[in-house]
């Protein structure tokens, strides 16, 4: 009960520093920042893992690449996709060229995709939650709302409820009852916030995003478990004491900014933002 305490308390604190940046514009500096805290701790946890299966890389490049591919997500829409392409260019070209100068072809798939690795499944994600964030600030909170309930229903209700389990070899202590709630959690909180964020979206929309938020998440959990066990981990880091690191607690929201990012593409809702900074001056 202690631990359920503590991991409701430590989402409820980051909600509410999440609210107060998308409230004062003054303080609209602190999203990014704290967007390049996490790629810099998540891509640390999995220098660490990578360490733990004793695969030999560049470890600058892989923060080098997490950082430049993140920051590719402060521009405007209208610019990110041109800018993105060269970087992430670079960023490959970078990671074998990081590889060889150990002047060995040994290692080379472990070691070049232990570079690009946190670049894309951090630097990329990252960057696409910004994008989101450029559009409209209530979409950045609507993604958040709807990962925070899914993550609470999947976790309190699988503890309570969960007898059949998902993918045992994976993350023995997921299960079916708790999926089918995290589902239905991030659905209800989605027709939820649509009148309360005031979404300019259809209803079909935004049911159709709460059951994809609910799919994909669970999917981006179940990717970063798979990690942790591959190198042998129970938790990614201590970023968060005993609840774990960062990756830990953003490996949902990772997969589903992705997902948002494509849909507002496919969409069409970048044609429509007037091109605005991230961080408002003074």
């Amino acid at each position: 009960m202690a631990m359920r305490n503590s991991r409701a308390r430590t989402a409820l604190a980051l909600i509410c520093l999440v609210l107060v940046a998308l409230r004062f514009d003054a303080l609209s500096w602190l999203l990014p920042v704290l967007g390049l805290v996490l790629a810099v701790v998540g891509c640390y946890e999995l220098a660490h893992l990578a360490r733990e299966k004793n695969i030999g890389f560049s470890e600058p490049m892989a923060y080098v690449s997490t950082v430049a591919l993140y920051a590719t997500g402060l521009v405007p829409c209208d610019i990110f996709p041109w800018l993105l392409v060269p970087v992430l260019a670079g960023v490959v070209m970078g990671a074998f060229v990081a590889h060889l100068a150990r002047q060995s072809y040994e290692g080379t798939l472990a070691g070049v995709g232990a570079v690009l690795l946190p670049a894309l499944y951090l630097g990329f994600a990252l960057a696409c939650g910004l994008q989101v964030l450029h559009v409209d600030r209530m979409y950045f909170l609507f993604v958040l709302v709807c990962v925070w309930a899914m993550d609470s229903a999947a976790f309190y209700f699988g503890c309570a409820y969960g007898r059949h389990k998902m993918a045992p070899r994976i993350s023995p202590k997921k299960s079916w009852e708790g999926a089918a709630a995290a589902v239905v959690a991030a659905l209800t909180t989605a027709l939820v916030a649509k009148p309360v964020l005031q979404l300019d979206l259809s209803w079909n929309s935004v049911a159709a995003l709460g059951v994809i938020f609910g799919l994909v998440g669970q999917l981006g959990d179940l990717a970063e478990s798979a990690l942790k066990r591959d190198a042998g981990v129970k938790d990614s880091g201590a970023a968060f004491g005993g609840h774990g690191g960062a990756l830990d607690r953003i490996d949902s929201l990772l997969f589903c900014f992705l997902a948002f990012y494509v849909w507002l593409l496919a969409t069409g809702h970048f044609q429509l933002v007037e091109a605005r900074p991230l961080i408002v001056a003074g």
